[in-house]
């Protein structure tokens, strides 16, 4: 016989009360900082363009604008930072990359989400977890992972035009960059009657109320969830869930080796 046997993978139904990890200290201020400046960017953003509507000298008597310009940047560099690389160096270093995309497996299990409101399968657990590591397989609902894309969509419209009206000046951005640029948006917005800044401010607008609403029915939908609260300590206060009847536990498959005996030294130097 081998000395080597292989642990099939196994199911079970019940989370035997186990506690795991679902964020590490990383993640927790990557997600709090992502956190703060989205809301911070959607408040400052939006007083500014209310502000702008306004077409009046005392507009800004209450926040100048340009100290509210100042700090809505500076919030966008956070933002940008944790959207763009806190979180996904996080999920890199520790692996989860692959098991935070939307892919095949999660339109399986829309599937059977979609199947279980009629009867005809049951309703899958979407959070699973190695018994043997600790480690997710899966830790998103996929309706979650599906709407990261048009979110990122959203993300990068804003920084794109906002790096625009932003307008720095430097020689390479002023000689280079900025006409290049002026000139393909100057290409667009006459189809929409608006000069190429104009067509840039709007679609910077228009592009935070996408994300406005994408940031509503990500609260809304995971407010369906009498989870919730769990979630949000796991991700803002302690980083450890307790796994519950909703948890599919698995055991990969593992290779066992058999510790040979070792031979007794002849010297035993203490």
């Amino acid at each position: 016989m081998s000395p080597r046997r292989w642990h099939r993978r196994h199911y079970m139904s019940r989370s035997n009360d186990l506690i795991t990890e679902r964020y590490d200290p990383k993640g927790m201020r990557a997600h709090a900082f992502h956190l703060f400046s989205c809301v911070t960017l959607v408040i400052t953003g939006w007083y500014m363009a209310k502000q702008f509507n306004m077409c009046t000298l005392d507009s800004w008597q209450f926040i100048p604008y340009a100290n509210l310009r100042l700090f809505h940047m500076f919030v966008a560099l956070i933002f940008i930072m944790a959207v763009w690389i806190l979180i996904p160096y996080n999920l890199l270093t520790s692996g989860h990359l692959l098991s935070e995309i939307f892919w095949i497996p999660d339109l399986i299990r829309l599937k059977n989400l979609a199947l279980s409101l009629v009867g005809r399968a049951e309703y899958p657990r979407f959070t699973i977890v190695d018994e043997e590591t600790g480690h997710y397989e899966n830790k998103l609902h996929p309706f979650i992972k599906f709407m990261v894309i048009p979110e990122n969509i959203a993300i990068f419209l804003i920084v794109v035009s906002g790096v625009i009206m932003y307008d720095p000046e430097f020689a390479f951005w002023q000689g280079s960059v900025k006409p290049w640029i002026l000139y393909v948006v100057g290409y667009v917005s006459p189809w929409f009657n608006m000069s190429a800044i104009g067509f840039v401010r709007t679609v910077h607008l228009w592009s935070m109320y996408w994300f406005v609403v994408e940031l509503a029915m990500h609260f809304g939908f995971l407010g369906l969830d009498p989870r919730t609260l769990k979630y949000f300590n796991a991700i803002f206060v302690r980083g450890t869930e307790e796994l519950d009847q909703y948890t599919e536990i698995v055991r990969e498959p593992h290779e066992e080796k058999v510790v040979k005996k070792r031979r007794h030294p002849l010297v035993v130097l203490k």
